[in-house]
C-alpha cells in the first residue's frame, strides 16, 4: 500500500516536543560552575576569598581583592564520567571520557592615587558554568512499549491527519488500521513481552563570557559588577531499541529502533552585583545576586526516525525532523559567605547559593507554553548548594586546597524518588599549586557524585542513575 503523509509543522511540533517544554527549562537553568584549578581544588568558595578569575562567576566582587593584574588559562580538564542505571530491574554499566577547556580570563588592576579607594580592576573572559556531557545505557524489560502512546493518541484519528510519530510508525508498520476500521489501530509490540534497550548521549555545554569591573575601598570594602553573556549548545541523541523475547508471533518483523536527536543552542545575557566586606583582617563576608539569564531565540533542532527490521523484507525507514525557536529566563540567584583568614597563610570559606528552579520561564511568539510553564512550577522548586573549601600555604610558594559542596534535590516532592534518585549531589576537591613572582600553576581533582532519574519517553519508562565523575584540571597563568 502506498501511504501519503500530509502533516502540519504545527502538528508535528506540538506532537513531539512540547512535552519536554518544563524539562528545557530545568535543564537550561542549571549550574555546576568550573573553571580555574585552584578555584575547584578549593570547592569553589572564591566568591568570598576573592582573588580568582572564576570566583567573578559567583560573586563579581571577587575581582576588587587584585592588586596585580593577571592572565590565568585552563587548558585542560579531563573528566571520567562512569554510570550504573537501573531500568526494570537490570543493571547497566557506561563510563566514558571528555576533554574541556573550561576557563580563560584576563584582570586589569591598576591602584588610585591620594583616595581611599585603592584600586580598581577590569575582568574579561569565559568560565564553563554548565557542562552536559554524559552517555550512558539502559537495559531492561519493561511493563510498557514506546508505541503504546502512540496508539493511545492515533485511535479515533484518520491516518492522513496522525500527528508526527505515529505518521513514521505508520510508514514503517509499526501501527496499522484494524481491517475496515480506518481510524482504529493496533501493533503488533503493543502486548508483546519486550527487550528494550537504549543509549542516552549527552553533549555540550553552558560557557559564559563576562566583563567584570571592580573596586577596593580603604582595604576593607570590595565591590563588583558584571555583565554576563552565556552561550548555550546543548545535544542529546537518544537510541531506543524493542525486540519481543518471542518474535514467533510477529508477522515477520523482529524488531525497531527509534534515534532522536535534539540540539539547542543560543545565547542570553545577565548582570550580576557583588560585595565582600572584610571588618577585621582574619574575617570576610560576602553576598552576591544574579540576575536572571535572558536567552533570545534559542535555535531548537530535532528531527526523529524509525527503523523496522524484517526477516525476508527490506527495512523500513521513516522520519521527521523541525526547527523552532524560543526564548527562555532562567531563576536569579544570590550567594552569601564568609572567610577566615588565618596568619596570611591559610583560610577556610563557606558559602551558601540559592536558585529556585520553578522560576524559570519559557516564551515564544507563536505559542504561550502556559501549560508548560505550569509544569514547571509544580515539578521544581528551590535548590540550595553549600560549598566548604580551604587552602594552606606550605611555603611561600607551595599551597595544599580542599573543598566539599553538596548541592540539594531541585524537586518539589524529592520524596517520590525512592532510594535517594532526586538530583542531589556531593562534590570532593582537593589540589595544590605552586606561585612565583610572576608566575603561577595549579592543579586539581574533582569528584561528583549523584542519583538521578531520568524517562527515556514516559513516566513509565523511568531509569535511576547513579553517576560518578571523576574531574583533573590544570591551570597556568601569570602576573604582572
Amino acid at each position: 500500500m502506498k501511504r501519503f503523509w500530509i502533516i502540519s509543522l504545527f502538528l508535528v511540533f506540538v506532537a513531539s516536543s512540547y512535552a519536554q517544554g518544563d524539562y528545557e527549562a530545568f535543564r537550561f537553568s542549571q549550574i555546576d560552575y568550573m573553571g580555574t584549578a585552584r578555584y575547584m581544588g578549593a570547592g569553589g568558595t572564591f566568591g568570598t576569598v576573592g582573588g580568582d578569575f572564576s570566583g567573578l562567576f559567583t560573586n563579581p566582587a571577587a575581582i576588587g581583592l587584585y592588586k596585580r593584574s593577571e592572565v590565568s588559562f585552563t587548558p585542560m580538564m579531563i573528566s571520567f564520567f562512569k554510570d550504573n542505571t537501573l531500568y526494570n530491574g537490570t543493571s547497566s554499566y557506561t563510563q566514558n571520557p571528555k576533554y574541556t577547556v573550561p576557563e580563560c580570563g584576563l584582570v586589569i588592576a591598576r591602584p588610585i592615587e591620594n583616595s581611599a579607594w585603592k584600586y580598581w580592576q577590569f575582568g574579561f573572559g569565559y568560565n564553563r558554568i554548565m557542562d552536559y556531557n554524559n552517555t550512558f545505557r539502559a537495559v531492561g524489560t519493561p511493563n510498557t512499549s514506546f508505541i503504546n502512546p502512540i496508539l493511545s493518541r492515533a485511535n479515533g484519528i484518520n491516518y492522513q491527519q496522525l500527528s508526527a510519530d505515529a505518521m513514521i510508525a505508520w510508514n514503517t508498520w509499526l501501527i496499522d488500521t484494524l481491517y475496515g476500521q480506518p481510524a482504529s489501530y493496533f501493533s503488533p509490540f503493543s502486548d508483546a513481552n519486550l527487550d528494550q534497550s537504549a543509549l542516552v548521549k549527552q553533549s555540550g555545554s553552558i560557557d559564559e563570557m563576562s566583563f567584570t569591573f571592580g573596586g577596593n575601598y580603604n582595604d576593607k570594602l570590595f565591590l563588583g559588577l558584571s555583565i554576563g553573556v552565556p552561550f548555550l549548545d546543548y545535544q542529546e541523541t537518544t537510541t531506543l531499541t524493542e525486540q519481543p523475547t518471542d518474535v514467533s508471533n510477529l508477522p515477520g518483523i523482529t524488531d525497531y529502533t527509534v534515534k532522536t536527536i535534539q540540539r539547542d543552542r543560543g545565547a542570553g545575557v545577565n548582570a550580576k552585583i557583588g560585595i565582600i566586606y572584610q571588618p577585621v583582617n582574619f574575617l570576610r563576608l560576602s553576598a552576591g545576586i544574579q540576575t536572571p539569564s535572558y536567552f533570545w531565540k534559542i535555535k531548537d533542532s530535532y528531527r526523529r526516525s524509525m527503523t523496522s527490521h524484517w526477516v525476508s523484507a527490506d527495512n523500513q525507514s521513516s522520519e521527521y525532523s523541525y526547527n523552532y525557536q524560543f526564548s527562555l529566563t532562567t531563576p536569579f540567584r544570590f550567594n552569601l559567605g564568609a572567610a577566615f583568614l588565618i596568619n596570611k597563610r591559610a583560610f577556610i570559606s563557606a558559602e551558601y547559593e540559592f536558585n529556585d528552579h520553578s522560576m524559570a520561564t519559557l516564551y515564544a511568539n507563536d505559542y504561550d507554553f502556559s501549560n508548560e510553564n505550569a509544569l514547571t512550577r509544580e515539578k521544581y522548586s528551590a535548590c540550595h548548594t553549600i560549598r566548604i573549601g580551604g587552602e594552606v600555604n606550605l611555603s611561600p610558594s607551595f599551597a595544599l586546597r580542599a573543598g566539599y559542596n553538596f548541592k540539594t534535590s531541585p524537586y518539589a516532592n524529592s520524596s517520590q524518588w525512592s532510594e535517594g534518585f532526586n538530583g542531589s549531589a556531593h562534590y570532593g576537591s582537593f589540589g595544590f599549586g605552586y606561585r612565583a613572582k610572576y608566575f603561577f600553576v595549579d592543579l586539581a581533582y574533582i569528584m561528583k557524585f549523584s542519583k538521578d532519574s531520568y524517562n527515556l519517553y514516559t513516566p513509565n519508562a523511568t531509569t535511576q542513575i547513579k553517576n560518578t565523575t571523576h574531574r583533573v584540571a590544570a591551570t597556568i597563568g601569570c602576573k604582572f
